[in-house]
C-alpha cells in the first residue's frame, strides 16, 4: 500500500480551514439565537454551553494525560494535545518555565470572528479555555491576560493554581 504525504504548510491550511468553518457555524448559531431569544438570553444560553462542553473537554483531558503516566497537575494539561498541532500559532512565553503560560499569535476563530465584527459573541466562546482548565484541574485557574478579541496583538494565558492567586 503506497502512502499518500501532504506537506506541513498544506495541512495546516486544511486545519486553519475547518477552524474558519467552525468559527463560521459558531457565527451563524449565534446570530440565530440572538435573533430568537434576544442578546442577554442569547449570552446566557451561550455561556452554558461553553462552559458544559469546555468542563466535558477539560475531564476528558484529565483521562488522557492520566492514562500516559502524566501526573495530574495543570502544568501537565498540553502534554497530550487537545487541539490540532496544526493550524493555530501557539507558542510558550517563557520556554523551560511555566507551560502554561502561553502565547497564541494565530487563531482561525478570531480571525473570522473579528471578520464579520463578532468579537463581543466570538469572546464568550474563548472561555472555553477556562472551563477546560477547571474540568481538568479544579484547583486551578487559566488567567487570560490578552485576548486579540479586546484588542490585544495576541492572546496570552496562564494557568494559576487557585491558592497562589
Amino acid at each position: 500500500m503506497e502512502q499518500e504525504l501532504i506537506s506541513k504548510e498544506a495541512a495546516t491550511n486544511q486545519v486553519r480551514q475547518m477552524g474558519r468553518m467552525m468559527a463560521t457555524l459558531y457565527y451563524h448559531i449565534s446570530c440565530q439565537l440572538i435573533e430568537s431569544v434576544g442578546t442577554e438570553q442569547a449570552k446566557q444560553i451561550i455561556q452554558q454551553a461553553i462552559k458544559a462542553l469546555g468542563t466535558e473537554r477539560g475531564s476528558e483531558q484529565k483521562e488522557k494525560v492520566v492514562d500516559a503516566g502524566y501526573e495530574h497537575l495543570p502544568e501537565n494539561y498540553s502534554k497530550v494535545p487537545d487541539l490540532p498541532a496544526l493550524g493555530w500559532k501557539v507558542q510558550q512565553v517563557e520556554p523551560g518555565e511555566n507551560p502554561t503560560h502561553i502565547k497564541i499569535t494565530y487563531c482561525p476563530f478570531a480571525e473570522v470572528w473579528k471578520e464579520k465584527d463578532f468579537a463581543e459573541f466570538g469572546r464568550l466562546y474563548c472561555t472555553i479555555d477556562q472551563a477546560k482548565y477547571q474540568g481538568f484541574h479544579p484547583d486551578s485557574n487559566l488567567v487570560t491576560l490578552k485576548n486579540v478579541l479586546e484588542g490585544d496583538e495576541y492572546c496570552e494565558m496562564v494557568c494559576r493554581r487557585k491558592n497562589k492567586i
